[in-house]
């Protein structure tokens, strides 16, 4: 299906239905997956701390949204996030530089910043805007251009405003959030029971908190086949609860290690009370 042409009636029609606005579960990204070719692969992800399905146009953009989802002083996380375009074009204006347009286009384009991320920061509210780049994009005259307008930009509103590259991206710490991410339970997924495996995380959580130190020299993967077998589940079962401890805060991991499956009990700390799940953003 070909994507729908930029006009200022689309970008008008857009700003009226609410893209680029709002905030947690209620903001819609100003682009979607759907409407732009990237570079990288693209990423529909869902995210339990803002309850919604964020959108990532490169592997660089949701490398790093991981890494900023997992801080628990982040409170929301906002894609695509638009910038006025009567700011950005004075700032080109300034810096006599072309403001760029849609391919094939006249219109100016409404410029967007990679993420815009909310802080909870001694109990108050701040901003921080990020940008995604690959390493390569350094050296590109345009791109560059580009991010100079978002530096001034943010300089104006008096934001935090930081280019991240993909090299400098924790590249264990992102596989490991990866893995914990994958355990979730996704909206609309059936359990056998109502609860099902928050009784389980819950009794796992009561385990761990009083594990021997016996207990605790046990790989992760040996622990959760144990808890498998002893209360009859099916396989696997075990070691998607213990993700899942880690997602709530209650089983935290070294998120440098190679392999947390392998990782004995005593590389984790259990922050939780018992049977008590401590929410993730908390």
């Amino acid at each position: 299906m070909a994507r729908m042409a930029w006009t200022e009636k689309r970008i008008e029609r857009m700003h009226a239905e609410g893209y680029g606005a709002g905030s947690g579960s209620d903001y819609k990204p100003w682009i979607a997956v759907q409407d732009i070719s990237s570079q990288g692969r693209s990423h529909r992800v869902w995210s339990p701390k803002t309850q919604r399905v964020h959108h990532f146009l490169s592997d660089v953009e949701y490398k790093l949204f991981l890494t900023c989802e997992w801080e628990q002083n982040v409170i929301d996380l906002r894609e695509q996030f638009p910038l006025d375009r009567t700011l950005t074009q004075e700032i080109a204006g300034e810096l006599r530089i072309a403001h760029p347009t849609y391919v094939g286009t006249r219109v100016m384009t409404v410029m967007t910043v990679d993420l815009l991320l909310t802080l909870r920061v001694h109990g108050e509210k701040r901003l921080l805007a990020l940008n995604a780049k690959r390493d390569e994009e350094a050296e590109d005259a345009h791109s560059l251009g580009k991010l100079e307008i978002q530096r001034r930009y943010f300089a104006k509103l008096n934001i935090p405003h930081h280019l991240v590259y993909h090299l400098q991206l924790p590249g264990q710490k992102v596989r490991n959030l990866e893995w914990i991410r994958g355990a979730q339970l996704k909206p609309e997924e059936p359990e056998p029971y109502p609860g099902f495996f928050q009784s389980l995380c819950s009794r796992m959580a009561n385990e761990l908190a009083a594990a021997s130190n016996s207990l605790l020299a046990t790989p992760l993967a040996s622990y959760a086949e144990q808890f498998d077998a002893r209360h009859g589940l099916e396989v696997g079962t075990g070691l998607r609860v213990a993700r899942m401890l880690m997602e709530q805060r209650v089983l935290m991991p070294d998120l440098a290690a190679p392999n947390l499956a392998n990782s004995s009990l005593d590389t984790f700390v259990v922050t939780g009370s018992l049977g008590t799940l401590r929410a993730i953003g908390g």
